[in-house]
C-alpha cells in the first residue's frame, strides 16, 4: 500500500475517532450536516469509534477481525439515524 492511502486511512481513523468521542462526552454530533439527522448521538458515537479502530488496525489484522469491526461500527451508525431520538413526543 502507498504511502498516501496509508497517511488518508490514518487521518481518517483520527477524525472519526475524534468526533465519535465527541459525540460520546458531549452527546451532540460534531459534523453539522449530519446534526438533524442523527437520532442517537451516543450510539453514532460508538459506531463511529468502532470504524475508526476497524481503520487503524485494518493493516496489521486478518479480514476476520477488520470487517466486522467495520460492519458493527456502520450497522450503529446507520441504526443511530433511525427512529425517534429518546424523549421525543410520537408526531
Amino acid at each position: 500500500m502507498s504511502v498516501f492511502f496509508w497517511a488518508a486511512t490514518a487521518v481518517m481513523a483520527v477524525a472519526l475517532g475524534a468526533a465519535g468521542v465527541l459525540a460520546l462526552v458531549t452527546g451532540r454530533v460534531s459534523f453539522p450536516w449530519l446534526r438533524r439527522s442523527v437520532r442517537r448521538p451516543g450510539m453514532w458515537g460508538a459506531g463511529a469509534l468502532l470504524m475508526a479502530v476497524s481503520l487503524g488496525v485494518g493493516r496489521w489484522v486478518p479480514s476476520g477481525i477488520h470487517l466486522p469491526l467495520m460492519l458493527g461500527g456502520l450497522a450503529l451508525v446507520l441504526l443511530a439515524q433511525t427512529g425517534r431520538a429518546r424523549g421525543a413526543s410520537p408526531e
